[in-house]
């Protein structure tokens, strides 16, 4: 069944995207963004060169598996995004790039921090370049949703600002393969799951198969050329004491070939999350404990991530 996701104008007067943002958030969790101020050219060649990377010999790719910093490739088969109902991992493969950081720094020492592995530039000198381009891009429209998503809490527009200085900002290119899935038997291109953060901005190439789970079922969200899919995560549902929805969602693919891209823009790894005043009251207390960012995202790696259980320890 096709969902009535909504396609919010960022184009539009303040007001009028903090109620559709608001409407969004409290009910499917789910929106597209048209008018966002990406650049088509930069998302043209962020998606070439990820196309060539994944067409890369797999010996190439894994010399840059990923480690215990969460950078690197991950394999098909790796993530198992739902374990209690995938009898295989998921039939993709992906690359995790996150921002520079200087690898002597005290920052680096941190889990899910460090210096990017990159693929070699003898093999694809245009790769660096686009990527950063890219996720600059992601970034700026990240703080612009941002303060959409504060007003729409009633909290000042720059609320979340200074919790995100050093964020834990991830680029996931996925490649999925030809593989169907088979939900009856247990085989996804991406297992049902909810996003572990704040925030996710998606690209894809257009091919259908992101669906996510509404009103007792499973429902499609359209594939809009020249959209963003924003969706939002279990961090900001904490925050939001629930008003706001991470909502649970899966790929099912149909047997041919699927690029996508998404960007985790999630706090910085220190920041407390916990559940707002204004999002409490004496009949609905706090629903969730207070945690830290970083340590949220720990144990939600650790639960689906193979390799990163090896590499962690």
């Amino acid at each position: 069944m096709t969902s009535s996701v909504p396609v919010i104008d960022l184009g539009q007067p303040k007001p009028t995207l903090v109620a559709q943002v608001l409407e969004a958030c409290t009910h499917s969790g789910f929106f597209l963004v048209s008018n966002h101020g990406v650049p088509p050219e930069v998302v043209q060649r962020h998606s070439q060169q990820q196309r060539l990377f994944f067409e890369l010999p797999l010996e190439q790719k894994m010399q840059i598996k990923v480690n215990a910093a969460n950078r690197g490739y991950t394999p098909a088969g790796e993530e198992t995004l739902d374990p209690e109902n995938q009898t295989q991992g998921d039939t993709k493969e992906g690359l995790y790039i996150g921002r520079d950081i200087d690898p002597t720094s005290a920052e680096a020492a941190l889990p899910l921090h460090g210096a990017n592995q990159w693929p070699s530039s003898d093999l694809l000198p245009h790769y660096r370049e686009a990527v950063r381009a890219y996720f600059a891009a992601c970034t700026e429209l990240g703080g612009r949703l941002l303060h959409l998503l504060a007003l729409a809490l009633g909290l000042p527009e720059d609320w979340f600002d200074d919790k995100f200085q050093s964020p834990v900002a991830l680029l996931r290119p996925i490649y999925y393969h030809t593989t169907a899935s088979q939900p009856a038997q247990g085989i996804f291109g991406a297992g049902a799951h909810t996003d572990y953060g704040m925030l996710t901005i998606l690209w894809t190439d257009g091919t259908p198969g992101l669906q996510m789970f509404t009103h007792g079922q499973w429902q499609d969200v359209p594939a809009i050329p020249d959209t963003f899919t924003i969706n939002l995560g279990d961090m900001l549902e904490r925050w939001s004491n629930g008003l706001f929805r991470s909502t649970l969602h899966r790929v099912v693919t149909c047997g041919g070939d699927r690029h996508s891209c998404a960007f985790f823009f999630e706090p910085t790894f220190t920041t407390v999350v916990e559940a707002l005043p204004q999002c409490c009251s004496p009949d609905n207390p706090p629903r969730f404990p207070p945690t830290t960012s970083g340590q949220h995202l720990l144990d939600r790696y650790a639960a689906t991530h193979t390799d990163y259980q090896q590499a962690a320890t």
